[in-house]
């Protein structure tokens, strides 16, 4: 992405072919879940708007809010180039893992019925069992 005060020196990155990607999401790595309250904590995150769950190529579970960053400009630079996070100089091009050049996913989520899908293929005893009405209900 570009600095203002040279517009075009940036401008054969990938960042303007692939939209900046990864300037329009955050993502966190989590625990890898193992217990019922774990998976149905997955399922639950997964029910909330512009929320995703990925598991990367070295099985490593995050969860990914969908957001733009607010330093991200309409032609796809960045407007904090030159004092931007660490993290972003670390993650983009040529330094990091672009993803114009490979997908961070292994395995993405977007809703719960997909998450419940790959978890039946797994085997994985996911659910709690339901308990029986009571008299009371």
């Amino acid at each position: 992405m570009g600095s203002r005060k040279n517009p075009n020196k940036y401008d054969t990155l990938p960042c303007f072919e692939c939209g900046a990607k990864c300037c329009r999401y955050v993502a966190v790595e989590i625990d890898t879940p193992k217990t019922k309250k774990e998976y149905d904590d997955i399922r639950w995150y997964l029910l909330h708007e512009n929320i995703y769950i990925f598991i990367d190529h070295d099985n490593c579970w995050h969860i990914e809010f969908r957001t733009r960053c607010r330093s991200l400009a309409d032609d796809h630079r960045c407007i904090e180039y030159e004092t931007r996070p660490q993290i972003c100089r670390d993650h983009g091009w040529p330094i990091g893992t672009c993803e114009f050049f490979a997908s961070p996913y292994k395995v993405r989520f977007k809703t719960p019925e997909e998450y419940e899908r790959y978890m039946d293929r797994k085997k994985i005893d996911w659910r709690y069992k339901r308990r029986p009405k009571t008299a009371k209900e």
